[in-house]
């Protein structure tokens, strides 16, 4: 009987404390000094290795003088652009933009239990059971839900995401609106299963031409106009599952 209870303690204790690098300022928040010496601050780090940010660079020529920085979001499919220089945002017409190529790099997909990780140890939280993470770079959402306090990974998306001349709007959101359908602006084809997280910027279905055939099925592929695409399937899913004001990071 003693061994039985002695199996059933070892089993239950690892399992609970898998995500228990949350509790405790001593165990997430240590001594930069000594972040070699704690395996947490060793496992972060070599996580935070991978998880890389997708930044679109542009030169502004204007008035004789030449700056770069980077793009927030465009108007008008490439129109106009807001883009970020010395921490002060600013738009200006595409006559004076130049978007400059990225430095694309090969990155291997995160493991479930990278992601899991990357997000309870940050502490990102979320109005609802659920956390949507955009890796733009991989062209990959990560849906993650709560449980005892901690998010787990639900499902993994593939995607696409915007080009470079019209990229994916960048960082910390939340959902604020969903619908089944949306007509393009210039209403030549129809879109599915949308959720809202900035203006303009939405995630959902790829484009269908009104006889109900897909437009552009592409996927791992940063080709919208902005918006982050899926197949029917997975933005039904999204459309079902992501609760209005769940958070949705996009990096």
């Amino acid at each position: 009987m003693l061994i039985v209870v002695f199996l059933i303690v070892a089993f239950i204790i690892p399992l609970n404390n898998q995500y228990s690098y949350n509790e405790g300022s001593d165990s997430m928040h240590s001594d930069i000094n000594s972040s070699y010496e704690n395996p947490i601050e060793i496992k972060y780090e070599a996580i935070s290795q991978k998880v890389i940010p997708y930044i679109v660079n542009a030169r502004i020529t204007i008035d004789d003088k030449t700056l770069v920085g980077e793009v927030i979001q465009d108007k008008g499919n490439g129109k106009e652009y807001c883009i970020e220089i010395d921490d002060e945002e600013k738009w200006y017409s595409k006559y004076y933009v130049t978007i400059l190529d990225v430095n694309e790099l090969t990155l291997d997909k995160l493991t479930d239990e990278e992601i899991e990780f990357y997000i309870n140890y940050n502490d990102f939280d979320s109005e609802t059971n659920y956390f949507i993470w955009v890796d733009i770079y991989r062209n990959e959402t990560y849906v993650l839900k709560k449980e005892n306090g901690f998010f787990f990974l639900e499902r993994r998306l593939a995607c696409s995401t915007g080009a470079n001349v019209t990229p994916t709007k960048r960082g910390l959101y939340s959902i604020i609106a969903k619908g089944t359908h949306f007509y393009s602006r210039d209403n030549t084809y129809i879109c599915y299963n949308y959720l809202k997280y900035s203006g303009s910027y939405l995630l959902h279905s790829f484009p269908y031409s009104f006889d109900k055939k897909v437009l552009d099925d592409r996927l791992y592929e940063r080709v919208s106009n902005g918006c982050v695409r899926y197949t029917f399937e997975d933005s039904l899913y999204l459309y079902n599952a992501i609760p209005i004001n769940s958070t949705i990071w996009l990096n």
